[in-house]
């Protein structure tokens, strides 16, 4: 599940170094977040220690959804009255077989909140009891553009900067990272490319651990998924393009804003076909579910355009030979897929 370079934003066409409310990083003794290359490339899979809790600013630690990047190096901040505009290499298409619906996804560095502890302690995930709540978000308003004049916002959201955090490591306590300070629980870099289930929110791990929450993202690193479904007035496709597309991501932060969102990475969804229908990586009855619903039988197709990623050996309909590798690829709860299991 590896991700590739161009998966990335790979260029800045604007930003404003001189807004208001770009901070400091005493740690670093950095003066400003105002780097915007810092937004290229993947999102940070591993910080450092923050010298009060988590450990020693000099040794690595892993990005969870309670700690999130943080240095001048990681992210950059929008300040207020500014925005920053990124490109891609390639365009980034509103693909059907792209999981979930998600198009591409923004990282920041918004956190969650653990119950009954000041800090994250950079220990025993399964020790740390999550509230349900994200600590200061501050969102951004994201638009678009086909060749960076003409631009399109998702107005209502969603926004950068906000739900979910970024994962920068798999839970995986049978195989985790030795090289990490104090960690037995976290193992290989998640796929920035892959999303997590967008119908989640915040709420949806109240009472859960961090442990828990890691387990539900899966491969996924998390951060903010948006549709480009969801805005109308994109132009349709023309061709050589078969979906529609766009090239540029610009993250804007009004005059009049209260906060300073910051940004760590921008990524395109890859397309994929796997029997993990609901993005949690595993393969279980809810995915069962989604699947019987889109059945078709043999010669029935085409399937609807929200089922064609239930088509897994791409032939045009959902039947017998489907069902047959999702029972392969039956993994449980919780349990992340193998993808060796498409192959009879």
């Amino acid at each position: 599940m590896m991700a590739k370079a161009s998966d990335y934003a790979v260029e800045v066409l604007s930003y404003d170094p001189d807004a208001d409310g770009i901070g400091y990083d005493s740690i670093n003794s950095a003066y400003w977040f105002d780097d915007p290359t810092a937004a290229l490339g993947r999102p940070t899979v591993d910080t450092t220690g923050d010298i009060f809790s988590t450990g020693p600013a000099t040794r690595a630690v892993p990005v969870v959804p309670v700690y999130q990047p943080f240095r001048y190096f990681e992210v950059v901040t929008i300040g207020k009255g500014s925005q920053l505009t990124l490109k891609f290499d390639h365009p980034v298409e509103d693909d059907t077989l792209n999981p979930c619906g998600i198009d591409f996804i923004v990282f920041g560095n918004t956190n969650m909140k653990v119950a009954g502890k000041s800090q994250w302690q950079n220990g025993d995930p399964n020790l740390f009891t999550l509230t349900g709540t994200v600590v200061a978000p501050e969102p951004a308003k994201v638009s678009v553009s086909q060749d960076g004049i003409t631009w399109y916002t998702f107005e209502n959201g969603p926004y950068a900067d906000d739900f979910p955090p970024t994962l920068g490591r798999c839970y995986d306590p049978d195989h985790y990272e030795t090289s990490l300070w104090n960690n037995l629980w976290w193992g290989e870099p998640t796929d920035p490319t892959y999303p997590i289930d967008p119908r989640l929110t915040a709420s949806s791990f109240t009472g859960q651990t961090v442990a828990q929450m890691a387990i539900k993202y899966g491969w996924s690193a998390g951060g903010t998924g948006f549709d480009l479904a969801d805005l109308p007035d994109l132009p349709p496709p023309e061709p050589p393009h078969q979906h529609r597309w766009i090239q540029y991501v610009r993250i804007s932060n009004p005059i009049n804003s209260e906060v300073t969102p910051e940004i760590d990475a921008v990524a395109d969804v890859r397309p994929r076909v796997l029997p993990d229908l609901d993005c949690d990586s595993d393969v279980d009855e809810q995915d069962m579910e989604i699947f019987l619903a889109c059945m078709t039988g043999p010669g029935m197709g085409p399937p609807r355009p929200d089922c064609e990623r239930a088509d897994f050996d791409q032939d045009g309909d959902i039947d017998m030979d489907e069902f047959a590798i999702l029972q392969r690829c039956l993994s449980g709860s919780g349990i992340r897929m193998n993808p060796a299991c498409m192959q009879p």
